[in-house]
C-alpha cells in the first residue's frame, strides 16, 4: 500500500502487531481505558494516522485526524531515522527537525512497540 521506507516500517509494524498476541497486548495495555489512539505522521510525503484500538490491532490511514493524541511532523527520513534508532529523539527535537504536537510521552510506548516489533521473531 504504501511506497517509501517509512510507510514500509509503519506497515510492517502494523503487520507484525496485528499477527502477534504478544504485541496486540502490549497495544491493549498501552491503550488501557481509551477507546483508542491515534499517533499521526505528516511528513513531505503526506499525512498517515495510526489508530490503535481497545483490541490490541493497529491500522493505518491516509490523510489528517481531526484530532489525533500526538502529531509527528518531520522529513520522512527523519522518522526513518528515529524509529530505527539511527537518530537520537531529543537532539532532533533541539535542531527542530521534529516537531511533536500533543501527548509527546505516547512516544515512549511507541518506541518500545518498535523496538519489541523489529525483535520478535
Amino acid at each position: 500500500m504504501l511506497s517509501n521506507p517509512l510507510h514500509q516500517l509503519i506497515d510492517g509494524l502494523v503487520t507484525r502487531v496485528n499477527r502477534t498476541p504478544e504485541l496486540r497486548e502490549f497495544v491493549r495495555n498501552w491503550v488501557g481505558s481509551y477507546h483508542g489512539k491515534i499517533l499521526q505522521l505528516e511528513t513531505e510525503k503526506g499525512t498517515h494516522h495510526l489508530i490503535l484500538t481497545t483490541d490490541g490491532t493497529i491500522r493505518v490511514n491516509k490523510g489528517s485526524y481531526p484530532s489525533p493524541d500526538v502529531i509527528y511532523k518531520a522529513p520522512a527520513q527523519t522518522l526513518l531515522d528515529l524509529f530505527t534508532g539511527q537518530a537520537n529523539f531529543r537532539e532532533l527535537i533541539k535542531r527542530w527537525e521534529l516537531v511533536i504536537i500533543g501527548a509527546a510521552h505516547e512516544s515512549v510506548p511507541l518506541a518500545k512497540l518498535i523496538i519489541q516489533a523489529m525483535t520478535t521473531a
